[in-house]
């Protein structure tokens, strides 16, 4: 009698360690999971707006009236879509009916009715660890079958939430497919890998997806079908590494910059006032030698007001990496605006002052002092030399930060 006892308490010990928290009551293997959700996992077809295919992704049906839940990637450049089925059936899309760009994920409309439509799971309920199987088409291998585990469940803030983190493989086209637990249940959709990491792929909770799927309807209008709008056909993004940069190189762009203003005087402008007898005159000047870790910047202003006089010159030095590109502009007068990309990189500025212009260049000062400034730091220049100047000026500033330029 012990003994039985036992062997009872070993099974319901083992019973307890093999369940699976979104498992219960039903535990499928990898061929059955597969058989249940053939018909069901189809091939997103997108094409340019002459007809031209320029996309292919996956997508699975989640109700008979052929919604179609996929990456909003998958969707995102095309202007008309054609799902096709494992069995070699086409149909044409009618649209989009929800999307989340940030979360990157669309709900598409297949036209037609009756199509067979795969079951909801809990992805709350997923725990590290957990047997997964997704099923998609990558590289138009259509229904491609791989298994693994939930490696890990993160948080990405800026990508809108959470995601898994899964060991089954997922390549170009199957993204936008549905990742089942082991009771044959969507708990995620397969979104992307990251390239030169093995076996480090990634899904997106379908929990984290099932609000969209509720579509909201009016009061009075609960029966009314949800209509789909026009697909994103939003242009496609050109992917470039600096050394695919077009234009001068940085060397020839700093050169240029150095001789351009061999003369030192970059603007020159005068200020004088008939009521105070104010006069100013001041010389923006570019120093010789430039390189991303030292670009300079000299402006000298020299006053006078009935017989006091006096100069300031104001040197300013920065990282060129540390500029904000797209904050470089040019406004209705004659100065280049820039700024640097955050507060953490700041762009020092030392004051000299002096008596005059002669003392101020003889290094005899009055007194001196150093700040900083992180924004709207100016760059003046005068004539059609200022156009090209903020060219060179923005095409130096991009490469020295490690990035691509197209000049």
């Amino acid at each position: 009698m012990k003994y039985m006892a036992a062997v009872l308490l070993l099974v319901a010990a083992m019973s307890a360690q093999n369940a699976s928290s979104t498992n219960k009551g039903r535990h499928l293997d990898i061929p059955a999971i597969s058989r249940e959700a053939n018909g069901a996992i189809v091939s997103i077809i997108m094409s340019d707006k002459d007809g031209r295919p320029i996309a292919q992704g996956s997508g699975f049906l989640i109700s008979k009236d052929g919604r179609v839940v996929t990456n909003y990637h998958v969707i995102r450049n095309g202007s008309s879509a054609v799902i096709k089925f494992p069995d070699g059936a086409f149909f044409s899309a009618d649209g989009v009916l929800v999307s989340d760009k940030d979360r990157d994920v669309a709900v598409i409309k297949v036209h037609g009715s009756g199509f067979k439509a795969l079951t909801l799971g809990d992805s709350d309920r997923l725990q590290v660890g957990e047997e997964v199987v997704a099923i998609g088409n990558p590289l138009s291998l259509e229904s491609t079958v791989s298994n693994g585990i939930v490696s890990a469940i993160r948080t990405v803030e800026d990508e809108g939430g959470k995601f898994l983190q899964i060991t089954a493989p997922i390549s170009p086209g199957s993204s936008g497919g549905p990742l089942f637990n082991m009771a044959g249940k969507v708990v995620g959709i397969t979104t992307s890998h990251i390239k030169g990491g093995e076996n480090l792929n990634f899904a997106i909770p379908i929990n984290d997806v099932k609000p969209m799927l509720q579509v909201q309807l009016p009061s009075g209008y609960e029966d009314a079908k949800p209509i789909a709008r026009d697909f994103p056909d939003e242009p496609e993004s050109e992917t470039v590494t600096p050394e695919q940069s077009t234009g001068p190189s940085l060397a020839d762009t700093l050169q240029w910059m150095v001789e351009s203003s061999a003369d030192g005087v970059q603007y020159h402008e005068e200020y004088s006032s008939p009521v105070s007898g104010f006069l100013l005159s001041s010389f923006h000047i570019m120093t010789q030698e430039f390189s991303c870790h030292a670009f300079t910047i000299i402006t000298t202003i020299n006053y006078q007001q009935g017989t006091k006089s006096g100069a300031n010159r104001f040197v300013v030095k920065f990282d060129l990496g540390d500029v904000d590109p797209d904050s470089i502009h040019q406004d209705a007068s004659s100065e280049i605006y820039f700024s640097a990309t955050d507060n953490q990189h700041r762009i020092s500025v030392r004051r000299e002052m002096a008596e005059d212009v002669d003392r101020l260049n003889s290094g005899r000062l009055v007194s001196s002092e150093d700040s900083a400034l992180g924004h709207d730091n100016f760059l003046v220049s005068d004539g059609n030399y200022r156009s090209r100047l903020e060219k060179a000026f923005k095409h130096a500033v991009i490469l020295c930060s490690g990035k691509a330029s197209r000049f």
